[in-house]
């Protein structure tokens, strides 16, 4: 603590407190800085834990020595031991505590990344999240709001954590002035994309720690985060005997995740082949049985671990990505069993956070819980018409008749593997000992393994003048030896024909160009341009939600500088969606549930999420309620809404 809060105890001071009805005392600890520390002194249970223990004092909550002595904190025996063992894996970690001043209000977000309002809806009542369903019923409140375009996570997170709408049209994009593709998985890609779109903003969890995430929001600890990769470790420097005493302290955590990953191995070959003998599209799975058992597993368990950490530590800002949903229902569809039952684990991570908040939190914290985007059934683009995007493109009057192709390939790229390398050097924990370099050599490994479907090649004809990049549902298409971006004049004199073709393809359900400095939007009932179009000539968009909404996000990502010379949006039926990816999941573009995530908040909170028609609005809300002295780009604040529900 700081200032006043110095002169509040003195060294050697005890406080008083009731333990299921045991007397617990607790010594106060002036260090050298002036800031309070407190030592359990519970002789009974054998422990002197030389750093904070709030569950035993609360101390942020007082203003005065004499205030403190007069109330006695009435505390469960479990959430004392809680905060002891915590305060020992602290010790071994060498975390410190926030600086913050305690008595502000902290936030605590975790995403279920691709989760959908409706598909959130489908697992509460099918049970898979008892947690998340109690606390919907007890203290919370559960709202659909609509994240913007594209449908990705990415951009969408950059908008969140910086309150402006960034250049960022999709997963993957291709840069004319650097002349090569801009890729969100390659930590080095995401660390410029990050850098670039932040407008100069510190971000909105400079204070605080973000987990798993693309993006890190200016956090000052950014763990298993693209854009940070290799900046903070997390075990950091473990020796034999730190490593020893953190499974002591959490036998059943690690223990789990040990179990879990090695059985998620096997559950995954099983989805597989129920998926295959029912005849359900299936995505390719090469080494995700792997991947998904590292990443689903071990980093979400990690992940868990260090929220726990940060809540006791008083971090006033904490945000994590659980990929673990968005993975399989990628691979095997949004609303397969598969997919569902991944909710079950992704439960238990908030039972335990909500649980954390609840008995050994150095500050009082509000908990969301909330989607960045949905995802929709899908199918590929090439198992429905044989052949992909990019080979028809190049037969339909592109000069000469060859196409480039960037999509999801695992290990296609040497460069990839190198980088790959290089940064899992980078993040494994640097030891000193025989147990402890297993542990590095393990997240090493699951680095690699976890990292692999992530990354992108390029397709053989690399000098074909035009290249086509699949985000899932959408596709930017380049004209790459031309510097600029090109209009519907310059499009139609270097590949006569193209723009019709592709109109007509039933894979495809609107093409978006530039015209006269204005957005132009292709589709099969004509064509309008959308800056000043009437509402009648917008009544098509119906298909995907309210058409001027829907109009307004397509100018905004047309207007994206890095969008490319055609933006191509996957057909959609009312059910599913084309995919340009072998998916049988796909978000990133227009159609479905993929448009539509879900925002999960207090009762307390008078603000409606209902209202949000951008991630950028996220960013306003947080602003104004936990950080009031800072400013937002974002103008319009989360709690109104033009579109009518």
């Amino acid at each position: 603590m700081h200032g006043g809060a110095r002169s509040r105890f003195a060294h050697g001071d005890v406080l008083v407190c009731d333990v299921d009805h045991t007397r617990l005392s607790v010594l106060i600890d002036v260090g050298q800085s002036g800031s309070e520390r407190v030592v359990s002194h519970g002789s009974s249970l054998g422990l002197r834990v030389s750093v904070v223990v709030l569950q035993a004092a609360r101390i942020g909550r007082f203003r005065t020595k004499a205030e403190c002595w007069s109330n006695h904190v009435h505390l469960s025996l479990g959430g004392t031991l809680g905060a002891l063992k915590a305060a020992a894996t602290l010790r071994r970690l060498r975390l410190p505590f926030s600086e913050i001043e305690r008595r502000r209000r902290g936030f605590v977000v975790l995403q279920i990344d691709a989760l959908s309002h409706h598909d959130l809806s489908v697992a509460l009542e099918r049970g898979y999240m008892p947690c998340l369903s109690h606390l919907l019923s007890s203290s919370h409140q559960v709202a659909l709001w609509r994240c913007g375009q594209p449908s990705d996570t990415a951009a969408i997170q950059c908008s969140m954590m910086y309150g402006r709408k960034p250049n960022i049209p999709g997963f993957y994009w291709f840069d004319k002035r650097k002349q090569r593709p801009l890729i969100c998985s390659w930590p080095l890609d995401m660390a410029t994309v990050e850098a670039e779109n932040a407008g100069g903003q510190a971000g909105l969890f400079r204070h605080g720690s973000v987990y798993t995430g693309m993006a890190s929001g200016g956090a000052q600890r950014a763990v298993f985060t693209t854009s940070a990769l290799g900046r903070t470790r997390f075990p950091p420097r473990l020796t034999g005997i730190d490593a020893f005493l953190l499974l002591v302290l959490n036998p059943w955590r690690l223990a789990r995740a040990a179990i879990l990953t090695v059985a998620e191995v096997f559950i995954e070959l099983y989805q597989q082949a129920m998926g295959r003998l029912r005849r359900t599209y299936v995505a390719p799975e090469g080494i995700f049985p792997l991947t998904r058992a590292f990443t689903h597993v071990l980093f979400r368990e990690l992940t868990t671990l260090a929220i726990r950490l940060d809540i006791f530590r008083g971090v006033p800002a904490i945000y994590a990505n659980y990929i673990g949903y968005d993975e399989v229902a990628h691979h095997l569809g949004p609303r397969s069993g598969g997919a569902y039952r991944t909710l079950k684990a992704l439960d238990r991570q908030i039972r335990d956070v909500h649980r954390a908040i609840e008995t050994i939190a150095l500050r009082p914290y509000d908990l969301f819980v909330m989607s960045d985007h949905g995802m929709t059934e899908s199918l590929p683009f090439h198992e429905l018409y044989g052949e992909t995007l990019g080979h028809f493109l190049a037969s339909h009057g592109v000069s000469p008749p060859m196409a480039q192709e960037m999509e999801s390939r695992t290990f296609k790229d040497a460069a990839t593997l190198h980088q790959v390398e290089e940064l899992s050097a980078e993040i494994g924990p640097r030891t000193s000992s025989a147990t402890s370099f297993i542990v590095d050599r393990a997240m090493r490994v699951a680095m690699r393994i976890g990292t692999g479907p992530l990354q992108a090649g390029l397709a053989d004809n690399e000098n074909a003048p035009l290249l086509a990049i699949y985000s899932s549902a959408l596709a930017n298409v380049y004209f790459v030896d031309v510097p600029k971006r090109m209009n519907r004049g310059e499009i139609d004199h270097r590949a006569p024909g193209m723009l019709r073709s592709l109109v007509e393809h039933p894979g495809v359900g609107l093409v978006l160009i530039q015209e006269n400095g204005k957005t132009l939007a292709l589709h099969k009932g004509g064509e309008v341009v959308l800056d000043n179009a009437e509402s009648d000539e917008l009544a098509w968009l119906a298909l995907y939600d309210t058409p001027e909404l829907v109009r307004h996000q397509l100018v905004n990502l047309a207007r994206m500088p890095s969008a490319g010379d055609m933006l191509v949006f996957g057909a959609f039926d009312g059910a599913r969606v084309v995919n340009f990816e072998d998916h049988g999941g796909a978000h990133g573009g227009l159609g479905g549930v993929q448009m539509f995530p879900f925002m999960v908040s207090s009762r307390e909170i008078s603000e409606s999420f209902a209202g949000v028609e951008d991630a950028t609005e996220l960013h306003s809300f947080f602003v104004q309620r936990y950080q009031p002295g800072s400013r937002s780009p974002s103008e319009r604040p989360a709690s109104v809404s033009s579109v009518a529900r």
